[in-house]
């Protein structure tokens, strides 16, 4: 019998999943038969849920909600419940915003917005959803109760078996990603997906599955229609840098994670605490991660690590390694494959000198 994806009585809830990549998993999901709730916070998605019911005969409503608010976090929630009238199965971290200023130039506001937006405001909806899981008020105050909620033999009282949450993030939060400056979306990226390795491990004595993806350069509104001549050239970086030589469509972001979120995936209930790159390979190739860098030098080590005159002992001498390192000139540098270990390597070389 053929694989098959089947959401089918599953009520998925997606923050920002009128337009952009949240569109395309909203898409995915009710092609596949989940009923969806969707939320906006300025644009009314409520044509999109009409047209995307009417399409694939599902049920998709929109409701109005400020993600970086917890008391519209919280409401959101207890309003999907009601219209459905059944809990949320699965939560789909999604809005998030994105701010292009020099760190010399950002204000409190502006820093303070980002992470509201990319990283407080999905804490808010995980702790909302799994709240109403437990049973208890979603709403948290100084008055709410602190139930015990494991038994005697120290196992959760309830089991949450088919419940997820997902978190949209970035390859932003690997890599530090250029030309253009974004300090603030790049911490905050990097926040939400340890939050979602955090929270998967806290939760999954529950047995609750939570997982991240972290998608590449996607082809959305900012990219087909860049706000200005210096955006169009970033744009272009962008795209050649990324070995696979495209971006990726809105499209198959929006599939993947249908897959991702499927039984035959993290819906098994065995894939938790994951982070999912999807990128074209731009964050494996382009920038030095911890592997690549250990690679690399590992392959310079062994490169001083001469024999002098046909003899077996290293010639760790202070003018070949200055003349391998230290020495390299500006050209030499930008020629090598990873020119920002330049510094690195030449302290590195100094540390190793003065110890020898």
């Amino acid at each position: 019998m053929p694989l098959s994806i089947d959401f089918s009585g599953k009520l998925v809830l997606i923050t920002g999943g009128g337009r952009g990549i949240g569109l395309a998993i909203t898409e995915a999901l009710a092609e596949a038969g989940a009923d969806i709730a969707i939320s906006y916070t300025s644009t009314d998605a409520t044509p999109v849920a009409t047209q995307l019911s009417s399409k694939h005969g599902v049920t998709v409503k929109a409701f109005k909600c400020n993600v970086d608010s917890s008391a519209e976090i919280d409401k959101l929630v207890g309003d999907v419940q009601e219209a459905f009238g059944r809990e949320v199965d699965i939560g789909v971290n999604n809005a998030g915003i994105a701010l292009w200023q020099s760190s010399i130039h950002m204000t409190d506001n502006q820093f303070d917005s980002i992470f509201r937006t990319n990283t407080t405001g999905p804490y808010y909806l995980s702790r909302a959803l799994m709240r109403s899981w437990l049973g208890l008020p979603i709403s948290l105050s100084s008055s709410s109760p602190e139930l015990n909620l494991t038994a005697d033999d120290g196992q959760p009282k309830k089991n949450l078996k088919g419940k997820q949450i997902l978190f949209v993030s970035s390859i932003s939060g690997l890599v530090a990603m250029t030309p253009q400056y974004q300090a603030a979306y790049n911490a905050s990226k990097a926040g939400v997906t340890m939050l979602a390795k955090s929270l998967a491990a806290e939760w999954a004595p529950y047995e609750v599955v939570i997982n991240s993806v972290s998608p590449g350069y996607v082809s959305t509104d900012m990219i087909a229609n860049p706000p200005d001549e210096q955006a169009r050239g970033w744009v272009k970086v962008w795209e050649e840098r990324t070995p696979i030589g495209r971006f990726a469509s809105a499209e198959e972001i929006g599939k993947f994670i249908a897959v991702l979120l499927s039984q035959h995936a993290a819906g098994a209930g065995f894939m938790t605490g994951s982070d999912v790159v999807i990128d074209g390979g731009e964050s494996r190739t382009v920038y030095p991660g911890r592997v690549s860098l250990l690679m690399f030098l590992r392959s310079m080590t062994q490169d001083i690590l001469c024999t002098e005159r046909g003899g077996e002992q290293p010639c760790w001498t202070d003018a070949y390694v200055k003349r391998r390192f230290v020495g390299c000139n500006e050209d030499c540098r930008q020629k090598m494959m990873y020119p920002t270990a330049i510094p690195f390597l030449e302290r590195a070389a100094e540390c190793f000198m003065d110890s020898v």
